[in-house]
């Protein structure tokens, strides 16, 4: 079995990574900040390929995702935050959010559609966000785009029920992490004292449920948001 994981350096995007090889998958992380040296050496003899592309950046998908082939489960990890008032957002801010979040993973999902439907288990999983449901004050851009995400997979699914290929999206609360990182730690603090299990959640978390979905057995599972968030119901 075979997946790409599009941002598989970020801190979920590993976390999915690891869980998947632990599978037997094998593997091709997109990555594009990272240091290539330093993924190679934390894979080294693993069964992983690597692709660096700047998804903010880039039109044509061919140079770089010409090679893969046979792939059976397609993980969109992909993201980053946004924080900012509405009427202090920029054309540049938002273009860069809705490329990266949403036109992506639409053109990277017509990609390899073709593909993930000669497999006999073909997946989809999109990480999305527990704000693509609810929104979120000083996030309207990035809730937008997560939502946007939402509403993809369930038109999606729809239009692939009757293949092999299931489409899904994973809603995670507050992830410990890279994105955790622009709060300070008083932030933070205040943040946990909201949630209802008092923690934030483990990466590893988001990968169980990514392995959950792409299982054989997972074939009636499609066109769902899996909510992995503590019960933090807003």
């Amino acid at each position: 079995m075979k997946a790409l994981v599009i941002g598989g350096s970020g801190t979920i995007g590993t976390a999915i990574v690891e869980r998947l090889l632990s599978d037997g998958y094998e593997v091709i992380i997109h990555y594009n900040q990272a240091n290539h040296e330093a993924l190679q050496a934390h894979y080294e003899h693993r069964a992983v390929q690597f692709v660096r592309c700047d998804l903010t950046q880039v039109n044509n998908l061919d140079p770089y995702f010409s090679f893969i082939q046979n792939v059976d489960c397609l993980i969109y990890a992909s993201g980053t935050a946004l924080y900012s008032l509405l009427q202090d957002t920029t054309d540049k801010m938002i273009d860069e959010s809705f490329q990266i979040h949403l036109r992506q993973l639409i053109r990277i999902c017509r990609y390899f559609t073709d593909q993930l439907r000669q497999s006999e288990n073909g997946r989809i999983v999109v990480i999305s966000s527990i704000w693509g449901e609810t929104g979120a004050s000083l996030e309207t851009i990035y809730s937008a785009m997560k939502s946007g995400q939402i509403g993809f997979v369930k038109a999606l699914s729809q239009e692939l029920a009757m293949t092999s290929v299931t489409v899904n999206a994973i809603a995670p609360g507050f992830v410990s992490g890279n994105m955790a990182q622009n709060w300070s730690e008083a932030s933070l603090e205040e943040i946990m004292q909201d949630l209802p299990q008092q923690r934030f959640i483990k990466p590893e978390e988001i990968a169980h449920t990514c392995s959950y979905l792409c299982h054989p057995l997972a074939k009636s599972i499609t066109g769902t948001v899996q909510k992995v968030n503590g019960a933090w119901y807003l």
